[in-house]
């Protein structure tokens, strides 16, 4: 009964709330018709949100993650919202993460960004890169979460994320 009991605890705070994930993108959706894309590139390029310290628009920004300089051309507007609101939902290709452990037990997650035949070179959420001996891996699994960080709506207004949306689908 004590472990079922603990499952059940486990299980729950697992439990994903679908519709309010729903609801919560379908809100954001709607509200983009009202923002204004000049806007939303001072909220992208600005400290609060710190899209550009990952993300690249033309010749601004970080190459941490995906260039978004022509998303609008490729995602529309129920995508993005997931996008930022949701991040690890789905994962850009080839902006994956990964989780080593090391023959020492200690654990390092990032986005792989090179490889030697000696080394595993991870990039950090924080932008650091770590560099991992190869003999040292025990372990190196693909993670099912994105380094970008979730929150941003609890960053960010729903004024501000409506604009920030408006300005990524203009990117053509």
């Amino acid at each position: 009964e004590s472990v079922r009991s603990a499952a059940e605890k486990l299980v729950a705070r697992l439990h994903v709330d679908e519709a309010g994930r729903a609801a919560r993108i379908d809100a954001l959706e709607a509200a983009v018709d009202q923002g204004d894309a000049a806007l939303g590139e001072d909220v992208f390029f600005g400290s609060r949100a710190a899209c550009s310290a990952c993300h690249r628009i033309d010749a601004r920004g970080e190459q941490i993650g995906p260039d978004l300089s022509k998303i609008g051309q490729v995602r529309n507007c129920r995508d993005l919202a997931e996008a930022i609101l949701f991040p690890s939902i789905s994962l850009a290709r080839g902006y994956e993460s990964f989780q080593i452990v090391t023959t020492r037990g200690k654990v390092h997650a990032g986005m792989l960004s090179r490889e030697t035949t000696s080394a595993i070179y991870l990039r950090t959420p924080d932008r650091a890169e770590i560099r991992v001996p190869r003999d040292a891996i025990d372990e190196m699994l693909p993670s099912r979460i994105s380094i970008m960080p979730e929150g941003m709506d609890k960053t960010l207004t729903d004024r501000e994320l409506a604009h920030l949306v408006a300005f990524l689908l203009s990117r053509k």
